[in-house]
């Protein structure tokens, strides 16, 4: 009894440690009975909850999708699994003279519009381990199985060309442009945004990790914001493309 009643005082002490956030704190309960199995499973819950609390943290206060330390997590996990995916980095066309234009709350609002859209083209999919994350800024990244990635692709695109055109003007749309300065002060004409979406089939021994995947997303991404309209490109190694 006595040896039950002060496993039981230890489990207290850590519900109340763990609820104020030491989630890496032991109990230090022997296994063996009852009461050690109960020790390993707050453990187990603490552990879970320390990861879940550092995906909230890392999570986008304006989209509420998951963010970096979340996406690395996700690829280093697929990459281990050696199964074969498809990673899709998901970027705006001239966003930047949009929010200079239309200003920053205008321009949250369609950061916003374009995370319900890219979200729910990969829940049309009804796939299980399929993952949504925010990048950050105009940023964001898919990953589903290599056969959605076309599919996806397209659904994001053709949502989002007849969505971006509710947060013009008139005037603008009538133009189909708006004036502004790039990024290095010179003056331009940018067209209505659009979308373009790097999509790599990856496996353990193409890529060694979410950074070189990373790398070559920004190498492909180069080469679709070059092109006029939204486009998606499919990196299989074979350098095959799709463009909408």
């Amino acid at each position: 009894m006595y040896t039950i009643s002060r496993s039981i005082r230890k489990l207290k002490r850590a519900t109340h440690r763990i609820a104020e956030g030491d989630f890496d704190y032991d109990p230090q309960i022997p296994p063996g009975d009852e009461v050690g199995d109960l020790a390993r499973d707050f453990t187990s819950m603490a552990a879970r909850l320390k990861v879940l609390e550092q995906m909230s943290l890392d999570a986008s206060p304006l989209t509420r999708l998951p963010g970096n330390i979340a996406i690395e997590r996700v690829l280093s996990k697929r990459l281990a699994s050696n199964e074969l995916f498809a990673v899709c980095y998901v970027d705006l066309d001239n966003f930047k003279a949009y929010n200079d234009r239309y200003g920053y709350i205008k321009a949250s609002e369609v950061i916003k519009m374009t995370a319900e859209i890219v979200y729910e083209a990969v829940g049309a999919l009804n796939e299980e381990d399929s993952f949504v994350g925010h990048v950050g800024g105009d940023d964001f990244i898919i990953v589903v199985s290599s056969d959605n990635a076309a599919p996806v692709c397209e659904n994001v695109i053709s949502t989002f060309d007849r969505e971006i055109r509710g947060h013009y003007s008139a005037e603008d749309l009538a133009k189909g442009a708006i004036e502004g300065a790039d990024r290095y002060g010179v003056h331009r004409i940018f067209p209505i945004m659009t979308i373009s979406i790097a999509a790599i089939i990856c496996q353990k021994g193409l890529y060694d990790s979410a950074v070189d995947i990373a790398k070559n997303a920004a190498d492909m991404k180069e080469f679709l914001k070059a092109k006029p309209g939204s486009n998606y490109y499919i990196n299989r190694r074979t350098h095959q493309r799709c463009e909408h």
